[in-house]
Order: structure tokens, then sequence, then C-alpha cells
């Protein structure tokens, strides 16, 4: 196993979407900022602008964060940067910018959305991270996602985020998901796994360490501290 028990990944807990509150938006540069001012290691997640820029943004559409209709992947970056997110003054911001603002200050868990309209998002990734000097971890909850960050940059932590039910997927399909089948090619590191599913007898901690996700309150906290190594958390301060 990889990830030494002095590893960040185990022991930095991790803000998810950065560290943001009512009056900072989720993956915004000032959460961002707002993370490494608080000694937190930052959870971020990557898509698609529709000119095939990396922008960093959770939701498959744009309702919730900005009130505008569409998906981002239906927007170009000009289109998207005009957006305000939760009537702020932040806007979506482009990877490489938020790579410049953390600039190693602290660590990155870079959550790989699965996005089937284009094929390269990991490639794309990859090649903006071969120049990052900072500390940083990639996960998906597409397997053969994590397979592809084993080949193409198998020097970086790499992380299968799952849950107990898999949704919108055919019953031999959330089967092999649920029981890690494809662990077996991608070899992962860490499983991310949802709180509100643990304990899980699959997993297995001989071989793969254990975080979780979302932390939001104190029993949440506490069921964490039972059973996982570290967590990715919001609207608490661990």
């Amino acid at each position: 196993m990889r990830i030494k028990k002095d590893n960040w990944i185990i022991n930095t807990p991790i803000a998810h979407r950065g560290l943001h509150n009512d009056t900072i938006p989720e993956n915004s540069i000032a959460a961002y900022k707002n993370a490494i001012e608080n000694g937190y290691a930052i959870e971020l997640d990557v898509r698609f602008s529709k000119d095939g820029e990396i922008v960093v943004f959770h939701d498959f559409t744009l309702k919730r964060m900005t009130g505008s209709n569409g998906r981002v992947i239906e927007k170009t970056y000009d289109e998207l940067k005009q957006l305000k997110l939760e009537n702020t003054d932040q806007t979506i911001p482009l990877f490489t910018d938020v790579l410049k603002t953390v600039n190693g200050k602290t660590p990155i868990l870079i959550e790989v959305k699965d996005q089937p309209e284009r094929k390269d998002l990991v490639e794309k990734t990859i090649e903006i991270l071969k120049t990052y000097k900072g500390e940083f971890a990639l996960q998906s909850f597409n397997p053969f996602y994590v397979i592809k960050f084993k080949k193409l940059m198998p020097e970086a932590m790499r992380g299968i985020l799952a849950t107990k039910l898999a949704e919108k997927q055919k019953p031999i399909t959330n089967f092999l998901l649920r029981h890690f089948f494809f662990n077996i090619f991608s070899k992962p590191d860490f499983i991310s796994f949802n709180i509100e599913d643990l304990p899980y007898s699959p997993i297995n901690t001989k071989k793969c360490r254990l975080i979780t996700w979302t932390i939001r309150n104190e029993e949440n906290l506490k069921k964490a501290r039972k059973y996982a190594e570290n967590i990715i958390f919001e609207h608490i301060l661990p």
C-alpha cells in the first residue's frame, strides 16, 4: 500500500468543494482560499465546458448554483464565467486557475465527474496536473476512469468513490460496483465511501484506506471516526 501513516489523504480533514458557508459558495476561489487559511485539504469537481475547457463545478446542470438554465457542457467558458455563484461575486473557475490559487499550499482531492459526452476528461485533467507541483489525489465514481488514472499517472494517489446503491445502473453493473469488482484492475489506494452506508462489509480496509463523505454534523463525525481514517466535510469544522 502506497499510503503511509503520515499521508495527508488519511490525516488532513478535507473540505467538501472548498470551505464554503452562507456567504462563500461551494467550488469557488473564495472557498478554496478559506480552506487554505484554516488548514484543510480541498475536495473539488472537474468537468468540461462546451468548448473543452476544464471547469470546477459539481452539478450536471447550472440551476442550483447559478439560477441559469441548461447544462455545463452546453455552455462555453466565456458564457459560464458570466454567471454568479449563489448571487455572490464568485464565478465558475477554470481548473488551471484553481491550481494557481492553491499552488501547493494545501492538498487537493480531485473528483473527475463522469462525463459521457466526451471521452477525454481524464486525459485532459492529467495533462494539466503533470506540471502541478502541489500534493493531490484523483477519484471518481466511474471505475474505468480510475483504471485510466492508474495507466496515465500511476504515481498519483487514486481512489474509487462509492455508495451502497449505484443509481441508474443495470442490476449486474450495480452488483459489480457495490462489490468493488473493478478494483482488481484499478488497484485504488483508497475508497471514498458514503457515510450513510457505513459500515459496509465488502470494504476490505487491509487492501484500501477508507475515507468517508459527506460529514455534516457531530453524529456523522462520531460515526466516521469509528469506521474511516479521514473525512470529507461541510457545514461543520472538525
